[in-house]
């Protein structure tokens, strides 16, 4: 078969996008078929995590995302109210964007455990997406079509087929590829034509963030005066009559409200003037005038993962892989960790420096992640959604603040589970992957609010900040990294990643610390920032580099990786 183009990838979003990058940046030949005409206007995701932050900084383009969003100067904090214009109960703190980008203050972040030199970031995902998008479109061997609707999906025995029509001329096509990866949302063609469903939670019922949510976008420019009470990011309401959660988008004067609709309730009926007064208080909003921009309809309640996500050409990322109620804000950065993990595998495969079966370990690797991530959003939207409020809460006297205070101590108490959460950012580990060595002793402990650095097998490369305001991070190649922590040669090493066709940079460090940190004085360093090995520099190279690609299978049968994780605790 004569193929149009390596990988066809249904999708244009922010996964889909990315693995573009992440191709197009290894020369892969890809196009990227979205049916929308643009990027999209109206408020999705807005939390980029220390983790996608890294990944934009591997890519050279994190500056730009960190100068999104809000002012620089704007405060990023969390607040919880009684009313969004009423009691403040309690305010967890984050770093604006300036301060962040310095880290000259981390707010209620523990000090200690984020160790990343890109904090976390507040951006809406409608100023990210045309970043990526012309990130993906600088790369010679990247086609971005927008406006192009996928019909239909084929795998045969030498390509894929994708059928494909051209929405503003209703021209059709058909698109032969090598590989498809479908991006493709949570009704994925390409998963559905894989013969693959969900598997996890939906439909959960809750008081918040279980059923049917609305998303208000609207423009206020006195809103904040309104509020009275110092600017923040995100605004919880927490009352007994209506709760909601207010997001500022450009800290100016749009916004965009989240209720969960009651039964009986419905899109086409809802008043959203007094929605905005059961919320955000009555007097506040009287005279406001908001401008509303969009309703848009959505559910709450899920914590889905997909049975699979490869079969033969044809594989499946981000929300056609994984479907995440939004608390703790891990959706999208799950989406961008997967293509980063799987762009690298691809380009191997497909440069003929890596067999088929390296792309069977993006799911080993991928696909416990995703129980995890979506483990952790469930139990948070459970502590935040099944909270009990007591009636007094928005009472005067002395039976009104003995509510808020016990109040205020479980909201705090929920938003640092939620909101400091360096473990599950960084602390991502592929300890049993079939490319990754095994290793005597347990991983890293896995703990969304504590991140130990580590130099295990498995576990993203740790951080180690440089005099000039750098990372170590910086220094490692595109694709793979011999990190030397002392004077060791490296002469073997790059004879044998020569002899089989594999980049690899030798990064010498001899930091005592960093070694100690590393644990080992010889690390492998994978083109996604994970420690593929660690030894002794004068080990076996060819059978390092062997397993690190998937041409050598381990010698023991890789640890079984968990197809369940143990639920969070909420």
């Amino acid at each position: 078969m004569d193929f149009d183009t390596d990988v066809a990838i249904i999708g244009g979003g922010p996964a889909g996008l990315m693995l573009a990058i992440e191709l197009g940046c290894r020369g892969v030949a890809c196009t990227v078929l979205e049916e929308d005409a643009s990027s999209p206007v109206l408020p999705k995701a807005n939390a980029t995590s220390a983790r996608t932050m890294e990944h934009y900084r591997r890519r050279g383009f994190a500056d730009q995302i960190r100068a999104l969003g809000l002012p620089p100067r704007h405060p990023q904090d969390v607040v919880y109210c009684t009313q969004l214009a009423g009691h403040e109960l309690t305010r967890f703190q984050i770093p604006c964007a300036a301060d962040a980008a310095a880290q000259a203050t981390l707010g209620d972040y523990g000090a200690q455990d984020w160790a990343t030199p890109e904090l976390p970031h507040r951006a809406q995902q409608m100023y990210i997406e045309p970043v990526l998008k012309a990130q993906a479109e600088s790369h010679p061997s990247v086609q971005v079509r927008f406006g192009h609707r996928a019909l239909a999906v084929r795998d045969g025995a030498h390509g894929a087929e994708v059928d494909v029509c051209a929405l503003a001329d209703g021209r059709d096509f058909t698109l032969r590829a090598r590989h498809v990866v479908g991006c493709d949302g949570p009704r994925s063609l390409v998963r559905q034509t894989m013969g693959v469903g969900y598997v996890g939670q939906g439909g959960e019922k809750r008081e918040f963030l279980g059923g049917q949510m609305l998303s208000i976008y609207f423009r206020a420019p006195g809103l904040y005066a309104r509020l009275g009470k110092p600017q923040a990011w995100m605004y919880w309401a927490v009352n007994p009559q209506r709760r909601g959660l207010l997001c500022a988008i450009n800290g100016i004067d749009t916004f965009v409200l989240l209720i969960q609709l009651a039964e009986g309730e419905s899109v086409e009926r809802v008043d959203v003037a007094q929605v905005m007064a059961a919320v955000i208080g009555a007097a506040a909003v009287h005279d406001l005038a908001p401008e509303v921009l969009a309703l848009t309809p959505w559910t709450a309640g899920y914590a889905l993962v997909a049975e699979r996500y490869r079969a033969g050409r044809l594989l499946v990322a981000g929300d056609a892989a994984h479907l995440f109620t939004p608390t703790g804000g891990m959706g999208y950065n799950t989406a961008i960790d997967d293509v980063v993990n799987l762009g690298w595998k691809l380009a191997l495969v497909l440069q003929g420096r890596a067999p088929e079966t390296l792309l069977d370990s993006y799911e080993a690797e991928r696909r416990p992640m995703a129980l995890r991530n979506t483990g952790f959003a469930r139990a948070m939207a459970d502590s935040i959604g099944r909270l009990l409020v007591a009636a007094e809460v928005t009472a005067d006297g002395a039976a009104g603040v003995q509510a808020r205070e016990a109040l205020a101590l479980a909201l705090a108490a929920h938003g640092a589970r939620e909101f400091n959460i360096p473990g599950l950012q960084l602390g991502v580990c592929y300890a049993g992957s079939p490319v990754v060595a095994a290793e005597d002793g347990p991983p890293p402990p896995d703990d969304p609010n504590r991140y130990q650095p580590s130099g295990y097998p498995g576990a993203r490369a740790p951080h180690w900040p440089l005099a000039d305001g750098n990372s170590l991070l910086d220094h490692f190649g595109r694709d793979f990294t011999l990190l030397l922590l002392d004077d060791a040669p490296s002469l073997p090493w790059e004879q044998a990643a020569l002899d089989c066709g594999l980049p690899l940079k030798v990064l010498r460090w001899p930091h005592a610390g960093a070694r100690e940190r590393y644990g080992a004085p010889a690390v492998l360093v994978r083109p996604d920032h994970h420690i593929a090995w660690r030894g002794a520099a004068h080990a076996p190279a060819a059978a390092v580099l062997a397993r690190a690609t998937g041409v050598q299978a381990a010698a023991e049968p890789p640890a079984a990786l968990p197809s369940a994780l143990p639920a969070f605790p909420a």
